[in-house]
């Protein structure tokens, strides 16, 4: 069983964030006028190094104090520092900006758009990997190792993050259970046991429903893994590890349409450690095909 819950683990991914994380992190905390310089940043990142406040001003429709203003709220002392944090991290130099693979999403320009898709991605992933800390992978690795079960909760389309991780623990013969709906869930939850872990998954990291289920591990002891990709989660107090992921969704849309793809590569990331530690592991998946394998084999149809 964990130790005191004041001990928590995972609380330092803000220090190591890149400058763009941090933006998209603070998004939806910004006032619209410093929404629109966010905007800009974000679509605009291999450009900012070379702009001046006036530029990013006119640029964003907005004013240089806006900038200033926005630059403050997100945790940088000036202008400069912001554009010169921004310029290390995509390594410019002084050779100018990169030729962006397009400014926007559009179907106007199918190609570059399919390249900035790409690139976005890709950073994402870059950024969620270096900023998980490997004592607490590992320290949520032993928690699933060693649980008598592991029960999933989640809301909306992060279900089937769960759902996937569920079924690939699985296969290597960890206990677990993801319900269908969030009321199984709820169900599920008047039953953990302090042996037994919660797992998480929720971009915003807050929803009244995961509360309840919150509120249920904590009457039993359970530990509880949270998964998220907001940088102020209310429920990460609340949490014994708390595995963060970056998104970027801004870049190409807005966080209205949350992705999981950072959220994907954690679960994977867990699924192939665990495995790793488990002796019976490819045992376990060889009799998970003896009784499933039969049904993917193709059967012939008359002519």
């Amino acid at each position: 069983m964990m130790g005191a819950r004041e001990k928590r683990e995972g609380r330092t991914m803000v220090e190591r964030q890149s400058a763009i994380d941090i933006v998209c992190g603070a998004y939806d905390r910004l006032p619209g006028t410093e929404a629109k310089v966010a905007d800009f940043v974000v679509r605009n990142v291999s450009r900012v190094p070379f702009l001046s406040v006036r530029e990013i001003a006119e640029s964003s429709g907005t004013s240089a104090a806006t900038v200033s203003r926005f630059v403050r709220h997100i945790g940088f002392d000036s202008f400069s520092d912001l554009r010169m944090t921004i310029a290390a991290e995509e390594g410019e130099g002084a050779d100018g900006p990169k030729t962006p693979a397009a400014a926007s999403v559009s179907t106007a320009d199918v190609s570059g758009s399919l390249e900035l898709i790409l690139e976005t991605k890709v950073s994402e992933l870059r950024a969620t990997a270096r900023g998980l800390d490997p004592a607490v992978v590992s320290r949520v690795v032993d928690l699933v190792q060693n649980a008598d079960s592991v029960v999933f909760a989640a809301v909306g389309n992060s279900i089937p993050v769960c759902a996937n991780l569920a079924f690939k623990l699985g296969q290597i013969g960890v206990r677990c259970q993801c319900p269908a709906t969030t009321e199984s869930m709820i169900l599920a939850s008047l039953s953990l046991r302090p042996t037994d872990v919660l797992v998480l998954v929720s971009s915003s990291g807050y929803s009244r429903r995961l509360e309840t289920i919150l509120d249920n591990a904590e009457d039993s002891s359970t530990p509880v893994v949270l998964v998220t990709s907001n940088p102020a989660a209310p429920f990460t107090p609340r949490a014994d590890c708390v595995l963060h992921t970056v998104s970027r969704d801004h870049a190409l849309s807005s966080s209205q349409f949350s992705s999981h793809i950072s959220a994907d590569f954690v679960v994977e990331a867990l699924f192939l450690l665990v495995m790793t530690g488990r002796s019976q592991a490819l045992e376990h998946a060889r009799m998970e095909h003896k009784s499933l394998g039969r049904d993917k084999m193709s059967t012939p149809t008359m002519s």
